[in-house]
């Protein structure tokens, strides 16, 4: 489900599982998440420079701070300046894709 936030737990193992080497494709069958879910955690834990030893270190909320969906989008300066751009891209694109699907 899109925009469902996502357990602390299962963020948890998917760093862990991703440290010790587990591919994605066994993190998304093995958690239940779906590729977009994995490869944005991954995505963040890369860009944020953590390590594993980290990652033990900090708390359920601590985490929830971290993978929070605005701290992704405020870690990506290109993807601020394409937003202040386009503003309302994402929800003109899902219209005219509804809009295509039932008049056509």
């Amino acid at each position: 489900m899109a925009n469902k936030l996502t357990d602390m737990r299962k963020i948890r193992k998917t760093l862990k599982f991703l440290c010790s080497g587990k591919s994605k494709l066994f993190i998304i069958n093995y958690l239940s998440l779906s590729r977009n879910t994995v490869k944005k955690h991954i995505a963040l834990f890369d860009a944020l420079g953590l390590n594993l030893e980290d990652l033990e270190q900090k708390t359920g909320a601590d985490l929830e701070d971290l993978f929070s969906q605005s701290t992704l989008e405020s870690t990506n300066p290109t993807l601020e300046k394409l937003h202040s751009y386009f503003p309302k891209i994402e929800a003109n694109a899902s219209f005219i894709l509804l809009f295509a699907y039932f008049s056509g």
